[in-house]
């Protein structure tokens, strides 16, 4: 391999390995919170880990929006990573919902000092939190569908109570989905949510 080759790949790895990192940081935070925190707090995190795993994506977006779909698909497993957790509890279903709210209350919000927190522990602390409005509405969205999901499509006769999305089936499609832009990535990330037990 040519000397410039072998530093793209380097880059590439090093790249592979802080955004990992930063996904592990967020999952053990929200996953932790989401089984005994309260909802102020687990929605500040949230919205912290959007804007955390945004951070070392934003100096390499080009506007053509492919880093704030990374972005958003990351954002996306650390939500659904998160119901999967939430789901143990007790209370879950009101829990959920002050989330919900919160996370309605903050979505447009500065950048949570959580953010700068998960990055020092990450090892990322050179990144500044970024905020990606696509990335936090992916967690917004997420948490949304669950708590209220929506009526289905298909007149029916009698009216059904709507089905709440699986949060382990949204985990495996946005892994799919990440594994086509970088399987490398997504093999990491899959191989931290199995350690987990939440696919």
């Amino acid at each position: 391999m040519d000397p410039q080759g072998r530093r793209e790949r380097c880059i590439g790895m090093a790249w592979r390995s802080m955004i990992g990192s930063i996904v592990a940081e967020a999952l053990r935070a929200v996953t932790g919170c989401a089984r005994s925190g309260d909802a102020e707090t687990c929605a500040r995190r949230l919205i912290a880990s959007a804007d955390a795993i945004y951070a070392p994506l934003k100096p390499v977006d080009s506007g053509l929006g492919e880093a704030r779909r990374v972005a958003s698909l990351l954002a996306g497993i650390v939500a659904n990573a998160f119901l999967a957790a939430a789901r143990e509890r007790e209370d879950s279903d009101s829990f959920l919902r002050g989330v919900l709210e919160v996370l309605e209350r903050l979505k447009n919000e500065p950048s949570p000092e959580e953010a700068g927190e998960l990055l020092a522990a990450a090892g990322a602390a050179a990144f500044q939190p970024a905020v990606s409005r696509e990335a936090r509405e992916s967690i917004v969205s997420d948490v949304r569908s669950y708590v209220e999901p929506p009526q289905p499509q298909v007149p029916r006769r009698r009216r059904r109570q709507p089905r709440r999305p699986e949060p382990a089936q949204a985990l495996r499609r946005a892994l799919r989905e990440l594994g086509r832009r970088d399987p490398i990535l997504a093999k990491q990330i899959s191989q931290l949510l199995r350690s987990q037990g939440l696919i």
